[in-house]
C-alpha cells in the first residue's frame, strides 16, 4: 500500500489568493516536472517526492490517484491518515475540502447529492463511504458510520458539530459552549484519541448535511498573506464500526483528514496594524501553530533517526506535548494508511516559504508505511467500557454541578441533558448482538 503517498508536493495555480501577492510570472527558481517527479526550487533539488501534481490536476484527478485504495483499506478495518502541508494560501484547504465557500454551499443542498466537480478529498471521500457502507447494510453486515470535526487551536479544542449552546443550566440560565466543556486528547488509549466531541451518527444522506454545516465553520483571520487564513489544525474523521456476529467483536476503524494551518512567518501571522490587541493575539496564534508543526516535524526527525541508530526502546511520543503529534502517531509509527500532499505555491514573493515547506516533506518522506488493520474488539467489552464511561461522567457532572450551587432538584434536568447522545439517550453501541448507535 506504499504508493509514495508520503512525498507528494502539490503545485499551486500561480496567482490564486491574495498569498501569490499579485505575482503574474512565476518564479525561475521554482522548476518542475510531473512525468519525471523532479523539483528544484532556489537551486535545490528535492530528489525525495514520489509524485510532483502540476497546476493543471484538478481535484477529481486527485482523488482518483490516491484515494480509492484508502478507501478500501478503511473499510477493511485500516486507520487512514489524509493530511495536507504548507504555508497560508498555498492550496491545502482547497486540497482538503476545496475552494472558500464551498462546504456552506454543499449545507445549503446546492449540489444535492451529486459530487460537486470541485469538492476537495474530504466531501468525495465521505460521499464514497457512505456509499459502500450503505452497500454493506443492504446485504446484511451491521455496520455504523459516524463523523466529527475538531479544531486544535492555542485557546483549546473546538468541537465544530456543535459550537455553542450545548449544555444549560436550567436555575442560571447560563450556557456552556463545546469550547468551555472541552475536547481533550486522550494519550493513554492506543491509538490516542479525542474525547468530547459530537459523533454524528451517518444513517442517511441528510445526514452528511450538519457534516458539511459543521466544517464551513471553521475559524478563520485575515493575514497579510491570505484573506482567510487557517487559524487552527482542522481534524475531520470518520469511524466505521462492523459488528462480527460469529466473534461477537467489533472492528473499528478511523479515517482522519487533517488540513493543517499554515505555517507562515511570524512578521505574516496578523494583520494589518488596525487593531494592536486583535494583532498581538494573531501574532501569538501564529506563534502556536507554528510550535506545534515545529514538534511534529522534530518528532518525525527523531523518529527517523532512532530507527537508524536501532535506538526505537528510548524513542517516546511522550516527550512531545502537542495533540497534534499524537493524532498522527500512526502515520510516523506507519502503522496507518497515510498521504502527506505538500502544497507550494510559484510566486518568487514566497520562495522561502516554499522551502520550508519542502523541508518538512522530505522528514515525512524517510518514515515508512506497514499499515494494519485494527483488531476487533469483544462485544462485552466494549459495552462494559461505555456503561463505566457514563457512570463515572455521572459523577463527575454532579461534583461539577453542586460545587457551582449547591444541590438543586433540577440536577436530574441538567443531567439528563448532559448525558444524551444527539437526540437519543445515552446506551452502549451494541446491545443483544446488534447496533444502536
Amino acid at each position: 500500500m506504499d504508493d509514495g503517498g508520503l512525498g507528494v508536493v502539490r503545485i499551486k495555480p500561480l496567482g490564486v489568493g491574495m498569498s501569490d501577492q499579485g505575482a503574474l510570472q512565476a518564479s525561475k527558481d521554482v522548476e518542475f516536472c510531473s512525468q519525471s517527479s523532479r523539483l528544484v526550487v532556489d537551486g535545490r533539488q528535492f530528489t525525495y517526492p514520489s509524485h510532483v501534481i502540476a497546476p493543471t490536476m484538478n481535484n477529481q484527478e486527485m482523488y482518483d490517484a490516491f484515494m480509492p485504495n484508502r478507501v478500501e483499506a478503511f473499510l477493511q478495518g485500516i486507520n487512514v491518515n489524509i493530511m495536507a502541508y504548507g504555508q497560508t494560501g498555498s492550496g491545502k484547504t482547497h486540497t482538503m475540502f476545496g475552494p472558500p465557500g464551498i462546504m456552506a454551499r454543499a449545507a445549503a443542498r446546492e449540489f444535492g447529492d451529486e459530487v460537486c466537480p470541485d469538492y476537495g478529498m474530504f466531501p468525495r471521500g465521505l460521499i464514497a463511504i457512505f456509499e459502500a457502507v450503505e452497500l454493506m447494510r443492504q446485504s446484511g453486515e451491521a455496520a455504523v458510520l459516524t463523523a466529527s470535526a475538531v479544531e486544535l487551536a492555542n485557546d483549546g479544542n473546538r468541537d465544530m458539530l456543535c459550537p455553542s449552546q450545548v449544555v444549560r443550566d436550567p436555575k442560571e440560565k447560563k450556557v456552556w459552549d463545546s469550547a468551555q466543556l472541552g475536547v481533550a486528547l486522550d494519550r493513554s488509549s492506543e491509538p490516542p484519541r479525542l474525547y468530547g466531541m459530537t459523533e454524528l451518527t451517518l444513517d442517511g444522506r441528510e445526514s452528511l448535511i450538519p457534516v458539511f454545516a459543521g466544517i464551513a465553520t471553521r475559524n478563520t483571520a485575515a493575514t497579510k498573506m491570505n484573506d482567510a487564513s487557517s487559524r487552527s489544525h482542522c481534524f475531520v474523521y470518520l469511524t466505521l464500526r462492523v459488528y462480527d456476529s460469529t466473534a461477537d467483536a467489533i472492528r473499528t476503524s478511523r479515517f482522519q483528514f487533517c488540513d493543517l494551518a499554515g505555517s507562515e512567518r511570524l512578521e505574516e501571522a496578523h494583520g494589518e496594524a488596525c487593531n494592536p490587541f486583535k494583532d498581538g493575539g494573531e501574532v501569538m496564534n501564529g506563534f502556536g501553530t507554528n510550535f506545534t508543526l515545529m514538534m511534529l516535524s522534530s518528532c518525525a526527525r527523531q523518529l527517523v533517526e532512532a530507527r537508524r541508530k536501532r535506538k526505537m526502546k528510548s524513542f517516546s511520543f511522550r516527550t512531545f506535548l502537542v495533540d497534534l503529534v499524537m493524532l498522527l502517531k500512526e502515520s510516523m509509527t506507519g502503522t496507518a494508511s497515510t498521504a502527506c500532499f505538500v502544497c507550494l505555491s510559484q510566486a518568487p514573493a514566497n520562495l522561502s516559504q516554499s522551502k520550508y515547506a519542502l523541508d518538512f516533506g522530505e522528514v515525512f518522506a524517510n518514515l515508512s508505511m506497514r499499515p494494519e488493520a485494527r483488531p476487533r474488539e469483544p462485544r462485552k467489552k466494549l459495552v462494559r467500557a461505555t456503561r463505566e464511561l457514563l457512570q463515572e461522567a455521572e459523577k463527575v457532572a454532579v461534583a461539577a454541578i453542586e460545587s457551582l450551587d449547591g444541590p438543586n432538584p433540577e440536577h436530574h434536568t441538567l443531567l439528563a441533558q448532559m448525558t444524551r447522545f444527539g437526540d437519543r439517550p445515552a446506551q452502549p453501541y451494541f446491545q443483544r448482538g446488534r447496533f444502536n448507535a
